[in-house]
């Protein structure tokens, strides 16, 4: 009885302590790429660029909190460039709209069934980031199902994976894989782009004191939700993908009220249903679209419609307005592009986040609008990437051990805080910590401090 009570009370342990938002759960080695296969796959796509550091690709899975306070698992993708001498950016890429869970990065990996995601890895990690690739929540998973345009979500996804990489880091200390050092970046477009935003206003409001955005791009994202996506609905009669207007309306009922939530409550019988068993995670968007009027809210009941239409209060309107982020101020540097001939998100969604930022005093923020003739939503896409990647550049550091403040030089400042931490022991980053460790020998000590001030740049 006695061994029963004490199997019975390490098991609860162990649980408690895999409750954990942020814990790496577990890892798997998917391929490694030299800088030789990488420059040659860029070559073949009619990108001239050549990689500088091989790379090696991992799937997670990790612990997020859900709505409510469980605990759920998620999963997603890490890239990172091989050199265990140098340290890196982390850059988060949020993906565009996925319905099919086949999809998910963490499954699909770097493939040609997935170039948004095979591209931006081989642009991105050769060069010095380490890049992450979420798996947005319920995406990938059967048995759940993905709170679309749902702020919260996308942020507890992004800061739990981040930790997740940083302990993924320490598991393979002993290979010496890879070091991150202070910066994060975080880019997105469309799905993508809202997903950036929710992200950075996270962790702004609310993780500050662990993170530290260096720079954040959102691309063409419905950040307007509840104002400028509303009122496009309902002034056009047509929408060039149909599919995402049930996408929102089912997951946003689905996240509020429940999976048991009766849908012929709100939509046409024929809709109600099949669009729930339409959104499983085993259908394209093409399938669903099949399935669709050209106008999408046309699948609402005629009097849902019009209290949609009219009633501020109602359901959908309360869920969307919930989810529009525009009820902060951005401290970061923030970095909006959108396509003035986007026919799925209207680039007035950044026209309005970016005035309201402005009046309310965010110190440093710019909007980028491409002309009509660059193309529509998809067309358009690869010229705000492409903007988005010289960002990410200009601020873009690559920190060798002596360089403490992530800046790419061992100056003066290095040796203040190595010299601070020697001698009063403050709170340093992990990274920090690796980077004036200079000896390797596990400490801080004078001979870091005489070992940095040899390396200094002029």
């Amino acid at each position: 009885m006695k061994n029963i009570i004490i199997l019975s009370f390490f098991i609860l342990q162990v649980g408690l302590l895999k409750s954990e938002p942020g814990q790496l759960i577990e890892y798997n080695l998917q391929s490694n790429m030299s800088q030789e296969d990488i420059t040659l796959v860029l070559w073949m796509a009619g990108i001239n660029a050549e990689a500088n550091y091989s790379i090696s690709i991992y799937d997670i899975k990790y612990e997020t909190e859900g709505e409510g306070g469980y605990i759920d698992t998620l999963a997603g993708l890490v890239v990172f460039p091989q050199s265990p001498s140098e340290a890196f950016p982390i850059l988060t890429y949020h993906h565009g709209t996925a319905v099919n869970d086949a999809n998910a990065p963490s499954l699909l990996g770097l493939s040609v069934d997935n170039q948004e995601i095979l591209f931006i890895s081989l642009i991105t990690s050769p060069i010095g980031y380490i890049t992450l690739f979420p798996d947005y929540e319920g995406l990938g998973d059967p048995n759940t199902f993905h709170p679309y345009i749902i702020g919260k979500s996308y942020a507890h996804s992004t800061v739990n994976m981040i930790r997740a990489v940083k302990e993924l880091s320490w598991e393979l200390e002993l290979a010496n894989s890879f070091q991150f050092n202070d910066q994060l970046h975080l880019l997105g477009y469309s799905e993508g782009g809202y997903a950036t935003l929710a992200a950075q206003r996270e962790i702004e409001l609310y993780y500050s004191d662990e993170l530290s955005i260096t720079t954040s791009s959102p691309m063409a994202g419905p950040y307007d939700l509840g104002g400028t996506m509303v009122d496009y609905l309902l002034s056009s009669p047509g929408y060039a993908q149909p599919y995402y207007i049930p996408y929102i309306m089912i997951s946003h009922l689905w996240y509020y009220e429940g999976l048991d939530v009766g849908l012929d409550v709100y939509f046409d019988p024929f809709y109600a249903d099949t669009l729930g068993s339409m959104f499983d995670g085993t259908h394209s968007g093409s399938e669903i679209n099949s399935l669709l009027p050209d106008d999408p809210l046309d699948i609402l009941l005629p009097e849902v419609l019009t209290e949609f239409s009219n009633n501020e209060n109602h359901f959908f309107r309360v869920s969307m307005e919930e989810n529009t982020l525009l009820d902060w101020t951005p401290q970061s540097p923030t970095f909006f592009y959108h396509g003035m001939g986007d026919d799925i998100v209207p680039y007035e969604n950044a026209q309005v986040a970016y005035d309201t930022f402005v009046a309310n005093g965010a110190p440093n923020i710019s909007l980028t609008l491409f002309p009509e003739s660059a193309g529509g939503h998809g067309a358009v896409a690869a010229t705000c990437l492409i903007a988005g990647f010289e960002v990410i550049s200009d601020y873009h550091a690559i920190s060798p051990k002596g360089d403490l403040n992530s800046d790419s030089f061992i100056t003066s400042e290095d040796l203040d805080i190595l010299l601070e931490s020697i001698v009063l022991e403050p709170n340093v980053s992990e990274f920090q910590w690796w980077a004036g460790d200079v000896d390797s020998d596990g400490s801080h000590s004078v001979f870091d401090l005489l070992l940095t001030s040899d390396s200094m740049d002029e």
